[in-house]
């Protein structure tokens, strides 16, 4: 099996840098606003803290893109240059209905929860812990 890395070993490399990728394009930094990337606010660590139940579908859904990726191209999707990850999310995005909608969900759950994020958004940081009792299926 491939070397697990990341938050308590949820993700192989290859799953982690497609991750990193694709934090960027769903929701890039905006330095003018003081707003972090996807990327910079550790959506494994919240998914395995508030949402563990969708780890394995964020799995799924970077080893799909990373075999959609070397088949169109013969190359990783991490490995492609931004404009061409930006290409095949939205040519990939207009043909699969659901494409990545796990891994788009729970970043912007995670997303608007950050302190970081809520500061810069002139709010107060509220802890995401707390939501878990309050969660259910549907809510996810």
């Amino acid at each position: 099996m491939a070397d697990l890395i990341t938050t308590d070993q949820l993700l192989t490399e290859l799953q982690a840098r497609t991750l990193d990728a694709v934090l960027d394009i769903i929701i890039p930094a905006d330095e003018a606003r003081g707003m972090p990337s996807a990327r910079d606010v550790d959506v494994m660590a919240y998914v395995s803290e508030v949402a563990e139940q969708r780890v394995d579908a964020i799995r799924e859904e970077m080893d799909s893109l990373n075999e959609t990726s070397l088949k169109e191209t013969n190359t990783a999707f991490a490995d492609l240059g931004v404009a061409d990850q930006q290409a095949l999310t939205e040519k990939l995005k207009a043909a699969e209905r659901y494409f990545l909608v796990t891994t788009v969900l729970q970043t912007l759950n995670c997303y608007y929860q950050h302190d970081t994020v809520l500061t810069a958004l002139g709010m107060k940081p509220v802890s995401y812990t707390h939501l878990r009792a309050h969660e259910t299926e549907a809510d996810l």
